[in-house]
């Protein structure tokens, strides 16, 4: 009866007779433990677990490997990662769910790289995988920009005797897309039997954040003629292309289709993004327009894309009053405050910066720290802007930099660092960037021919985006940089989004 309760969607209900039980039989055994478990799993109850688990420590039989996976299900979607490792550590037997419930304890936890560690040793025993495995992992290695152990599951995929679902491969898909190769994501969608919405979905954003907005429109006419109706994700995908590729009439006509054509009803997301179109298009009052006649109040992220037009255009007096109303939406938002200081900072109102610092500070709040990532040789390596002192003073790293400067005849554009420092720190500074130190280490170690794939968690600063521009065409290499904001394809010299992001 109560794993009838529990199969069925009544968590709560399986939970009372499970009191009931405790209360007419006292020691209970695994079966009861397990769907009692499952129940507070579902319905978020840690503290309840916690008692369970103790009825289970106390037990005289010991724990069998279906409780042991649920303990750690538990932990592990409740955020309590130590005791979801502790009760892994200790089960004598572990089979792909333990695995599976390990591996996503630690994805929502943000321990993406101790995930894709976990699931490397996970493969080395011999555990196999099921599709839940791989819809967890490969989202992982999305992230992380992991695009060698992204084919590395593909090809377990292929080899596999089950076929995989449309879940499955719409996870490929997207691996293959936030890893810049649109190439395969494309391969990937064609050799779909069965494709839904959301493979859709993923093809159209892939190219629109790859700044292939030609063969995103491509697509998304090819899947109106294919019989699907597009969504609201759809529209993010295209307006958010268009307003980073510079195509704002198309952007505007998008949003008019969207409502009359599609009957899809705008979201503030959606809003966001016309905002975004129109501002970085420098087309501020049509913006405004917007943002004042809209059905509901403005967002944060509404508000967010025009201080950012303001940062991209210099406009203070704007900036200050878009400022004030996402201070007022969101007091606790490091980045609004950081974009002031960075509007003041290029209007050169160092006083106003100061001001802003010190209303940072006060408030206990600290800006994220720029970092860049890629993968070389089965492993994840992370750079963080102004570290890896040793390696940027390794005879090797400056030996590649005299080379790269000598032959690029490359000089620093301080005025992207937004300081009131020395012309020589500055200098040392942009030197500094994560994605530098990242693109210098794969220089160094991998293959003259190889791709190079970073992933940084902050916008490409605009020194760095010359200076990455260089560095394809002196080495030849192809590099495949993505920012928050979209990918940036290098090749000779040359970037995909046209020096427009």
């Amino acid at each position: 009866m109560g794993i009838g309760y529990s199969r069925n969607g009544y968590p709560k209900e399986a939970l009372f007779l499970y009191y009931e039980m405790v209360c007419r039989f006292g020691q209970l055994g695994n079966f009861a433990f397990s769907m009692a478990l499952k129940a507070c799993s579902d319905l978020d109850d840690l503290r309840t677990g916690r008692a369970v688990h103790a009825q289970v420590v106390k037990a005289t039989e010991d724990p069998d490997q279906v409780v042991n996976n649920a303990l750690v299900r538990l932990y592990s979607e409740d955020g309590c990662l130590e005791e979801a490792i502790r009760v892994f550590d200790e089960m004598p037997q572990r089979n792909v769910v333990s695995w599976n419930s390990l591996i996503g304890g630690l994805v929502k936890k943000d321990g993406v790289f101790e995930a894709m560690e976990a699931f490397r040793i996970m493969q080395g025993k011999g555990m196999g995988f099921s599709w839940v495995t791989l819809t967890t992992i490969l989202p992982v290695c999305a992230r992380v920009t992991a695009l060698v152990s992204g084919k590395e599951i593909h090809a377990v995929m292929v080899k596999s005797t089950a076929k995989p679902d449309a879940p499955v491969l719409n996870s490929l898909m997207d691996m293959y897309a936030k890893c810049g190769a649109m190439d395969y994501c494309r391969r990937a969608f064609d050799g779909m039997q069965s494709k839904d919405l959301s493979s859709w979905n993923t093809l159209i954003t892939g190219y629109a954040i790859n700044g292939l907005m030609t063969e995103a429109m491509e697509s998304f006419q090819e899947m109106i003629c294919s019989g699907f109706s597009p969504d609201g994700i759809t529209f993010i995908a295209l307006l958010s292309g268009c307003s980073h590729a510079g195509l704002t009439d198309e952007g505007c006509r998008l949003f008019e289709r969207m409502k009359i054509e599609y009957a899809v009803s705008p979201t503030a997301e959606h809003y966001a993004c016309l905002v975004d179109v129109l501002g970085r298009a420098r087309r501020i009052e049509e913006a405004l327009e917007i943002v004042k006649n809209m059905p509901f109040k403005p967002t944060g992220s509404i508000w967010g894309s025009l201080l950012n037009s303001c940062r991209i255009h210099g406009l203070v007096p704007l900036g200050e009053a878009v400022a004030k109303q996402l201070f007022e939406l969101e007091p606790d938002n490091v980045g609004n405050y950081v974009m002031l200081s960075n509007i003041y900072a290029s209007a050169g109102m160092w006083e106003s910066v100061r001001t802003v610092r010190e209303l940072i500070e006060k408030m206990g709040m600290k800006k994220e720290a720029g970092c860049s990532w890629l993968h070389v040789k089965s492993k994840i390596h992370t750079f963080v802007a102004g570290g890896s002192n040793e390696f940027r003073n390794s005879a090797e790293y400056n030996k590649v930099w005299k080379r790269l400067m000598e032959e690029a005849g490359y000089v620093p554009d301080t005025g992207v660092v937004l300081h009131d420092v020395s012309e020589e720190t500055r200098a040392m500074w942009v030197c500094g960037h994560s994605e530098r130190i990242a693109t210098m280490f794969a220089l160094i170690n991998t293959g003259s021919g190889m791709p190079i794939r970073i992933t940084k968690n902050l916008r490409l600063c605009l020194d760095c985006h010359s200076w990455v521009k260089i560095v394809s065409k002196v080495t030849g290499r192809v590099i495949v940089l993505r920012d928050t904001n979209r990918f940036h394809h290098f090749k000779d010299g040359m970037c995909s989004c046209n020096d427009y992001w």
